[in-house]
């Protein structure tokens, strides 16, 4: 009896460290984080870009010719109606005379037309003439009024393209390119040189697809230059372009320079910088692989304590850019763990084990 106790305390042991071994071990997963550091969130953002005129104009001649001289060269600073290029004028000038002994013409026609009216309503009065011939010579006069009018008409157009022989300045401003060489012959139209006006400036900038968003116009900014170290200016985005380029596939914005200096040149290498309003709740970006839920019920997965805790997002995918890898999304805060990879297959409260970052 004695001995058969023992034997019954050692199987309830063993049964019992059975039942240890058998009960499941709970799953832990690996998977890819990124934390979201302080700078994360942006308070700016920062690009480079190249100041311009607001308005540059290539200016041509009106009609064809060939190019004689060229009075400019790049850099030089013009006033308007100052002379730029001229053209061959000989043909000019010869249609311009012709079309006025064309005009003197019509009016000796006129005059004699008249005339012969007035003799022939004095005929008239006298019954040596007809009512229909009066009539006739009425018409030829009415006729040749049109025919002056028309000469006359023929000759202003003759003598502005006279005038158009000279190119001249549309507006005060610099020669900023010269697009062609006397000795050429030119069709209406061609560029000769290219003029930005004087006054207004801004930085033309080259948004990337992801960055796209981050000015919008009316959008306050602040402008330094590679050349003067040390000096801001103030700027406001006047425009952002809707569509992208097709070879450089970026979005052109234009900074308008609010208060130009006259040490700024144009072709100046600048640096825009743009604040977010204070009021404006911080975004980051994320990768799309970190998001997951249906439309408007956007979430991520966070980690805390090796446990991952679902969270709702708000994440801002802008229609034109879907076919991007990231996302802007608002609802978290520097620090934040955002599980990356695999979060359809996370439940909630999992003990997950985090795998170094990439290149590590």
């Amino acid at each position: 009896m004695n001995k058969a106790i023992p034997l019954l305390l050692v199987s309830a042991a063993l049964l019992s460290a059975c039942k240890e071994e058998a009960r499941p071990q709970e799953e832990i997963r690996p998977v890819r984080t990124i934390t979201l550091a302080a700078g994360t969130a942006n308070s700016h953002a920062e690009f480079s870009g190249e100041l311009h005129a607001r308005q540059e104009s290539a200016l041509g001649f009106r009609i064809p010719g060939k190019l004689i001289s060229r009075l400019v060269d790049i850099g030089a600073e013009v006033k308007t109606g100052t002379p730029l290029a001229r053209i061959d004028a000989q043909d000019m000038v010869l249609n311009a005379a012709a079309a006025k002994a064309q005009t003197e013409s019509a009016q000796s026609q006129l005059d004699q037309l008249k005339l012969d009216l007035s003799r022939s309503q004095e005929l008239l009065a006298k019954k040596f003439v007809s009512q229909a011939d009066v009539d006739r010579r009425q018409t030829a006069v009415i006729a040749a009024q049109k025919q002056l009018v028309q000469a006359q008409s023929q000759q202003q157009v003759a003598q502005n393209q006279a005038g158009y022989t000279t190119l001249l300045a549309t507006s005060d401003g610099v020669i900023t390119a010269t697009l062609a060489e006397p000795g050429q012959v030119l069709a209406a139209g061609q560029p000769v040189v290219q003029l930005a006006k004087a006054g207004e400036t801004e930085v033309f900038i080259d948004l990337p697809e992801a960055r796209s968003t981050d000015l919008k116009p009316g959008q306050k900014t602040e402008i330094s230059f590679w050349a003067l170290p040390g000096k801001s200016f103030n700027g406001k985005v006047r425009e952002v372009s809707p569509a992208a380029d097709p070879l450089s596939r970026t979005y052109r914005a234009k900074v308008s320079l609010e208060n130009p200096s006259a040490e700024i040149r144009l072709g100046m290498s600048a640096t825009v910088k743009s604040s977010q309003n204070s009021h404006a709740e911080n975004s980051t970006t994320l990768p799309l692989t970190a998001i997951y839920g249906k439309d408007k019920e956007q979430r991520v997965w966070l980690v805390e304590n090796q446990r991952v805790k679902s969270k709702p997002i708000d994440a801002q995918i802008d229609a034109q850019h879907k076919n991007s890898e990231q996302v802007q999304v608002k609802g978290l805060k520097a620090g934040d763990v955002v599980v990356t990879a695999g979060v359809h297959l996370l439940r909630e409260g999992q003990a997950v084990r985090l795998l170094p970052a990439q290149g590590e």
